[in-house]
């Protein structure tokens, strides 16, 4: 699903709102705006949506994380989405400067996605610095659900309707203990995780109420890998979930501390350790 119709959905949350009139308000330029925030909050929505509102003739997708088969050779003016730039290899990133410095009038207009820091990626030299300045002029931010309360309910009517249309459904409604655990659960997993419960709570209910028996959480976030192997040490296995954790946060020690059910102090401490067995 992942797709919001910004224009129906009226938001409230103060930052949410700062993102998207700032992104109509430079849809119409050549600006390269980069969306930034945690996995599975929205970016590639917004992005796409400041698309459809900009002046551009063509749309091309690039999926940094997965990038075989794209031709930057096609590219031929438009605009370039490029999505997860934090995961785009080096020579990605070449090709990505090469289309930057373009002076044939076929560049495009850069509107990327990230959860990490693109900054501190570039002082730990994982991110050309050139490119930085190309495809970053304008940082737009997506918080995350947890922190937009005042537009949860409205949301989730949203993903609700959206999902009934999907699977053939009508008139469907949560009880009020249904609503509560949607409402009381932290969503670390944000609008993506969202969507997955509300629709499969859809495919699950048996008349017209969605009781709470459908409302199913997954014990872990599919956005973190689950690379572990048998006879891998305890601290092998820590060492991984935290920093897998860490990339999910964008880097949000609070947030990964919250999520690991540790103490900033110690998540902080753990990370001293790793940066001195040269990991972090």
């Amino acid at each position: 699903m992942s797709y919001f119709d910004f224009d129906a959905l009226h938001i409230d949350d103060r930052k949410m709102n700062e993102a998207k009139q700032l992104g109509l308000q430079l849809a119409p330029t050549q600006a390269s705006l980069l969306v930034v925030g945690e996995a599975g909050v929205g970016k590639t929505s917004l992005a796409r949506y400041i698309y459809t509102k900009s002046r551009s003739p063509r749309l091309y997708i690039l999926e940094c994380k997965n990038p075989y088969g794209f031709d930057f050779s096609k590219i031929d003016g438009g605009t370039l989405l490029i999505e997860d730039l934090d995961c785009a290899s080096a020579a990605i990133q070449t090709e990505l400067m090469k289309l930057a410095e373009r002076n044939d009038g076929t560049r495009p207009r850069f509107i990327s996605t990230s959860r990490r820091d693109l900054r501190a990626m570039v002082k730990q030299e994982q991110f050309r610095q050139d490119l930085f300045y190309k495809v970053a002029v304008i940082h737009l931010e997506v918080p995350r659900l947890e922190d937009r309360n005042n537009d949860f309910q409205k949301i989730v009517s949203f993903i609700l309707e959206v999902s009934q249309i999907m699977h053939g459904r009508s008139g469907l409604h949560f009880s009020a203990d249904a609503y509560a655990r949607l409402a009381g659960w932290n969503w670390p997993g944000n609008i993506r995780e969202l969507e997955n419960v509300i629709e499969r709570a859809v495919i699950l209910a048996r008349n017209q109420t969605i009781g709470i028996e459908s409302i199913q959480f997954e014990a872990v976030t599919e956005e973190i890998a689950t690379d572990f192997a048998p006879g891998m040490s305890l601290s092998e296995v820590e060492k991984r979930l935290i920093l897998q954790t860490l990339e999910l946060t964008a880097q949000n020690r609070t947030r990964a501390a919250q999520m690991l059910g540790i103490s900033i102090r110690t998540l902080r401490n753990k990370l001293n350790e790793y940066k001195e067995e040269g990991v972090a």
